[in-house]
């Protein structure tokens, strides 16, 4: 039998003193891990200059979470233009880890990546939640040759060279991507597609107008006030549903038996290394803003299409979205400059 002695006694003690109050304090250790919020001032980084829709996407996000109380009211909206949304990336990829950075993008951080112009690939940063989508309109002017869709298919499939299209900067754009999907769907050589790149979307419709190139393909947005003058007509849409407003008897390409499905889509990232708690936080923040009638409100007024996706969903569809890409970019030729 093992005599204990006052030694042993205290030992025993200690140990099961330290044990309890290790137990006791695991509980409030787990629960330190598992919860996250923002502790000082939370910067919506966009990589344009202010003014056009990505910089109205990135304070449209910083008001709304501003008004559900998920980030502090001195949080920011941070403009670093340049590289193709590039300087942003890497500006947004150098805070790794710290959740207190988001950055508002779509899909020009695919495009850019594909074709060489940015190092950063989306796999690079956290995704946190995809936004809305913002609808691809095709637009003539109104005495245009181009009398309606059909004629636009007709005439790409016997020619894709004696048609026009204005887009936004380069190729890859979401526009390019368009044009693309239809000229692919006419049996058009792509390759031969006459793209036309200006800085703007409203210099690619003052174009049009001008009768300088002969299809404006960019966001609703731009192009409803001169619809709405009798200026241009609408003669096709690339999204799953016909729009609303002054698109509501425009016809999808999708209606029109053509696969050309593609949306200018507004999402929110985060660096890198986010904690399972940071992601979860953002997961519910962004949950109940899209839920807001403040939200829904801002949407309905800028015509823009609801697609609320959380991370892990946002996540599969850039895998997606990223393939497609690669494979429509793959003989893409630089459009003509302006």
């Amino acid at each position: 039998m093992t005599k204990l002695t006052a030694t042993h006694t205290r030992r025993a003690f200690l140990g099961t003193s330290t044990l309890a109050l290790a137990a006791t304090a695991l509980p409030r250790m787990a629960t330190a891990q598992d919860s996250w919020k923002p502790e000082h001032a939370v910067e919506i980084v966009v990589g344009v200059a202010p003014g056009g829709a990505q910089d109205r996407t990135a304070r449209d996000v910083e008001a709304n979470l501003k008004a559900i109380g998920a980030i502090p009211n001195d949080s920011i909206t941070v403009n670093k233009p340049g590289g193709g949304h590039s300087v942003a990336l890497a500006y947004t990829i150098s805070h790794a880890g710290d959740a207190h950075y988001l950055q508002a993008i779509g899909g020009v951080m695919l495009s850019n990546n594909i074709l060489g112009r940015s190092p950063q690939k989306y796999t690079d940063v956290t995704p946190i939640a995809m936004l809305f989508n913002e609808q691809m309109a095709f637009a003539v002017a109104k005495d245009s040759k181009i009398t309606d869709a059909k004629t636009l298919l007709d005439m790409l499939a016997a020619d894709p060279a004696s048609v026009s299209f204005s887009i936004s900067s380069g190729i890859g754009t979401t526009n390019h991507i368009s044009a693309l999907l239809v000229a692919k769907a006419a049996g058009a050589d792509v390759t031969k597609l006459k793209a036309v790149a200006f800085d703007s979307s409203a210099e690619g419709v003052t174009a049009t107008l001008g009768g300088h190139v002969d299809v404006a393909i960019t966001t609703p947005f731009a192009l409803d006030p001169f619809v709405e003058s009798g200026e241009l007509r609408y003669i096709a849409v690339a999204s799953d549903e016909r729009g609303s407003g002054l698109l509501a008897d425009t016809p999808t390409w999708k209606e029109l038996g053509v696969d050309a499905v593609v949306y200018a889509w507004r999402s929110v990232i985060a660096p890198p290394g986010l904690t399972e708690a940071q992601i979860a936080y953002w997961d519910k923040s962004f949950g109940e803003l899209q839920a807001s009638q403040a939200w829904q409100d801002m949407l309905a007024k800028e015509n823009l299409v609801a697609s609320p996706l959380d991370s892990k969903a946002f996540a599969a569809f850039l895998d997606k979205e990223n393939a497609r890409y690669t494979e429509l970019l793959a003989n893409a030729t630089e459009p003509v400059k302006n």
